[in-house]
C-alpha cells in the first residue's frame, strides 16, 4: 500500500498534492510544526511528573485543551486560530518575562533556557498564525475541503 507512484510522488498523496497550491503545501508545513510544537512542553511536563507520581489535574486539564485546540487548527476553524495565536502571543511574552525578571529568584539555568526556548518558539507560532499568508491560504483549503468536526 502506498508504494505505487505517479510522477514520483506516492499515490496516497496524489489527491492533496494535485488539488494545492505551493503556498498552500507550505503553509501545511508551518500549521504542522505549529500543531507539534504548541502541545510538547505541557505533554513533556506531563510525563515527567507521572513518572515522579505528581500529576497536577491543572496541568492535564492545560494538556486535553491544547490538544483539542490544535486538533481544530488543523482543521481551518477560525476560532481556534484566534485562540491559538492570541494564547501562543500570550505565552511567549509570559515566558519572556518569567526568564528576565525571575532569574535571580532561585530559577537554575536549566529552567531559565526552557523560559526562553519555548517563549520564542511560541511567540514564532504567533507571528506565523498572524502573519503568513501561506498559513492563512492553507486554513482557508482546509477549511473548504473537510468536513465539520
Amino acid at each position: 500500500l502506498g508504494e505505487a507512484k505517479t510522477d514520483g510522488r506516492p499515490v496516497y498523496n496524489l489527491g492533496i498534492e494535485t488539488t494545492m497550491t505551493a503556498r498552500q503545501r507550505h503553509g501545511r508545513i508551518l500549521v504542522g510544526l505549529i500543531c507539534g510544537a504548541i502541545p510538547a512542553p505541557l505533554v513533556a511536563h506531563t510525563a515527567v511528573y507521572l513518572v515522579w507520581f505528581r500529576v497536577s489535574v491543572w496541568v492535564l486539564l492545560a494538556t486535553f485543551v491544547s490538544t483539542w485546540v490544535v486538533f481544530h487548527l488543523w482543521y481551518g476553524r477560525k476560532w481556534a486560530r484566534w485562540l491559538v495565536a492570541i494564547g501562543t502571543l500570550t505565552a511567549g511574552c509570559a515566558g519572556l518575562y518569567q526568564a528576565v525578571l525571575r532569574r535571580g529568584t532561585g530559577m537554575n539555568a536549566v529552567e531559565i533556557m526552557a523560559y526562553v526556548v519555548f517563549a520564542l518558539v511560541y511567540l514564532w507560532c504567533s507571528w506565523q498564525l498572524l502573519r503568513c499568508q501561506d498559513v492563512k491560504e492553507f486554513l482557508g483549503y482546509q477549511r473548504n475541503h473537510t468536513p465539520e468536526v
